[in-house]
């Protein structure tokens, strides 16, 4: 709770003016969220008082908890002001609640202001870095002439932000309107409705017709795309394929002297867009009467909005032609993908599906041939799949190495046309090049109708994890939709988990195969979930890197293995712990300094942690790893290196790496009863760990015969159900008593 003072303040009062008019009064919309009711009364009577500027008044609402805030600000959508207490029915409420503002709601327009009746509780410095607020005020330093300051700036930032949004949103709908005028048919309606008002203007039409050439060659090139009345016949005429004496003449006039011919009966408009796009457009209109000298001046008059519509247009069409047009290529891009998913009615979303490749090594040969030989390459792809593909098929260039094809989906990938699409040979600068391709085949009757920026997301997913498995051809199913669907709802569930600090850790024992001695645990994540279900940690792991979770959780995991290092250790069991970290972890610079510090307030030795990381993960990026690892050995953490065979580990590496142990993956385990080649990686293993001075854990132990092997074989550590499945820390002490006197 925020702490109550006698009474409130607001010192240094503004003059007091004269009350505008209520019919020029705006009006702006301040939430006060504060749990000290009597500092909210005078704040909020104190907001009441402000002049502001353009005779604004306030519209002041209050909550008095986190939860009320976030019901006012899902009805009230423009809310422009927030003066927050940092310290409300917990101490971090205030905080969590712009977290809530800014994710979860999506407001990134409302301004933020927090207020704190206790002074260093959340400096400064530290909460504007780590949230995305605006001001930050002590309660006693907020006077009058400082509240009318900072409401005054804040809402008038909010408006020209919302201003701004309104203006995005504007170009998003003049982009859309551009689709419907970028055709001939759409021209010629924009055309058809000028005809019908000049005849309104005139009282009278006997018809018209609309022309359109190139301004540079417009004889040759000017025809009729629209025609009423008395020219009907003359619609897709070239101009030179008639000879209609005066209405010619009159026509080359026009064209040649570039200006309006205005006649007693007969008016010839003459327009160009030259700057834009090099077209001249001609419009012509009969009159049965003799125009007037007024009508001749409202046409002149109108002809000026009619140049403009034709500006317009034009101009629009350059537009649709930079935002859906790769500028280099004069390919498709990703923005008319989307547009084209997004348009799509549900019968045209039931009959289509979605292709997307992936060119294969197209960094590397970027990087080994340059930028302009890779555009090329783009660009001989491109027209190789338009020829490939069937007549309708609408390709797009969606990534900087993604093409996706929108097809109907009674079309059928036979064999053969997969491995055109799969692997494929282009001719660039007169040289055959051959393109490899990861190939992704999504109907779009499997996604119930998801955004398109989403389908173009996951697609984008589901290709890569194709991509690095190696995989050429992948058919999404439905089957796969719902694994997204169960993905993205389990990111959610696992960010609340994490805040809440609610997932758990179970050890599992590691043996000395020579003594039978436990010389080790190993930490493991565990997530048991509200309704009793345990979620895979395969799965949320993965969740949490590809949703950049993974630091909080593996700092909490950690935490977690240190509060039940610090049990074994008060009993007296002074055991290594070995804990899992990912690169992730490994490469931020907060987290050394959180391990760290956990160390010290647990008051835990260093020596009695293991810590724990993949060999994949240790040769990606081995330079920066291996710096990281060395400053944990420096702390006193021994350091292991984990699923050793499976990645990619290279010999010129391993006599180097900051290594204490190695542990053999339990895929080679497992198979040792029935494949060789598993008891020849095994030694080799074994051999190159002793060659190194490396201690060798064998994990995945479930068998006698595993068990012996192992030993006989040389391994040092087992790990595995054969000893003991992982234990919560109440458990885990009821089996050390039993084992040690067994």
């Amino acid at each position: 709770m925020a702490q109550s003072t006698e009474s409130y303040e607001f010192l240094e009062e503004i003059p007091q003016g004269t009350e505008p008019s209520k019919s020029l009064v705006n009006h702006w919309k301040v939430l006060s969220v504060e749990d000290d009711l009597d500092y909210q009364r005078a704040l909020v009577s104190s907001l009441e008082a402000l002049i502001l500027p353009n005779h604004t008044k306030l519209h002041i609402l209050t909550a008095n908890s986190a939860f009320e805030a976030s019901a006012i600000l899902s009805t009230h959508k423009d809310i422009g002001l927030i003066l927050l207490d940092v310290v409300m029915e917990e101490d971090d409420a205030g905080l969590r609640l712009v977290s809530t503002i800014r994710e979860e709601l999506g407001n990134a327009h409302v301004r933020i202001v927090l207020l704190t009746g206790q002074p260093g509780f959340a400096p400064e410095k530290e909460v504007m870095s780590a949230l995305d607020i605006d001001e930050y005020w002590n309660k006693g330093d907020l006077k009058l002439n400082k509240l009318h300051s900072i409401v005054s700036s804040n809402m008038r930032t909010w408006n020209y932000i919302s201003e701004l949004a309104e203006a995005t949103q504007g170009l998003k709908i003049v982009l859309e309107a551009a689709r419907s005028i970028n055709s001939r048919y759409d021209l010629a309606t924009f055309t058809r409705t000028v005809l019908a008002e000049i005849g309104n203007i005139l009282g009278v039409e006997e018809g018209g017709l609309f022309c359109m050439g190139n301004s540079l060659n417009p004889f040759e090139d000017a025809h009729v795309l629209t025609a009423t009345g008395c020219f009907t016949q003359l619609e897709g005429l070239k101009l030179g394929d008639f000879q209609l004496n005066e209405l010619f003449d009159d026509l080359q006039q026009a064209l040649s002297e570039k200006r309006h011919i205005l006649t007693p009966l007969r008016s010839v408009f003459y327009f160009e867009t030259n700057e834009i796009n090099e077209k001249c457009y001609l419009i012509v209109v009969n009159s049965s009467a003799q125009i007037t000298d007024a009508h001749i001046n409202l046409l002149k008059v109108f002809s000026e909005n009619i140049s403009s519509g034709f500006t317009n247009i034009a101009l629009l069409n350059r537009v649709t032609e930079l935002a859906y047009t790769h500028s280099d290529l004069n390919i498709p891009n990703r923005n008319w993908l989307k547009r084209e998913i997004q348009n799509m009615s549900h019968l045209e979303w039931q009959q289509t599906r979605l292709l997307m490749l992936e060119v294969n090594y197209f960094d590397e040969m970027k990087f080994t041939f340059g930028y302009e030989f890779t555009q090329n390459v783009l660009t001989s792809i491109y027209h190789s799949l338009v020829q490939i593909l069937p007549t309708g098929s609408r390709v797009s260039l969606s990534g900087h190495k993604q093409f996706a094809v929108l097809l109907g989906s009674h079309f059928e990938l036979s064999p053969e046309l997969i491995g055109k699409l799969t692997y494929n040979e282009v001719e660039v600068e007169g040289v055959a090049h051959v393109s490899s391709f990861t190939l992704l085949d999504m109907r779009l009757d499997t996604l119930n109708q998801r955004s398109a920026a989403i389908i173009i997301s996951m697609a984008e997913s589901e290709l890569k994890q194709a991509s690095l498995k190696n995989i050429s051809y992948l058919q999404h199913s439905q089957q796969e939709s719902d694994l997204i669907k169960r993905r993205y709802s389990l990111m959610g569930e696992l960010r609340n988990t994490i805040r809440e600090g609610k997932l758990s850790v179970m050890l599992q024992p590691k043996v000395c195969l020579s003594t039978g001695k436990v010389v080790g645990f190993e930490s493991l994540a565990r997530w048991e979930r509200e309704d009793g279900s345990f979620v895979s940690p395969d799965e949320f792991i993965a969740i949490a890197e590809a949703s950049g979770l993974i630091i909080k959780l593996d700092c909490l995991i950690f935490e977690k293995t240190m509060e039940a290092l610090k049990i074994l250790v008060d009993m007296g069991y002074r055991i290594p712990v070995s804990f899992n970290a990912s690169s992730f972890d490994l490469l931020h610079p907060d987290y050394y300094i959180f391990v760290a510090n956990c160390l010290a307030s647990f008051d835990i030795p260093a020596e009695l942690l293991d810590l724990e990381v993949t060999e994949t993960q240790t040769m990606s990026d081995y330079e920066r790893i291996q710096q990281c690892l060395q400053r944990f050995v420096t702390l006193g953490i021994k350091i292991s290196l984990d699923d050793f065979g499976t990645g990619y580990c290279s010999l010129a590496h391993i006599s180097n790496i900051t290594a204490h142990s190695i542990k053999i993956d339990r895929s080679f385990v497992s198979k040792l009863e029935k494949d060789k080649n598993s008891e020849h990686v095994i030694n080799m293993i074994l051999k190159l760990g002793k060659q190194f001075n490396f201690s060798i854990v064998a994990e995945g132990i479930e068998t006698e015969y595993q068990k012996q092997w192992l030993s006989d074989a040389g391994c040092d550590i087992a790990q595995g159900y054969l000893y003991s499945k992982p234990l919560v820390i109440k458990d885990l002490i009821a089996w050390l008593t039993k084992y040690n006197k067994l």
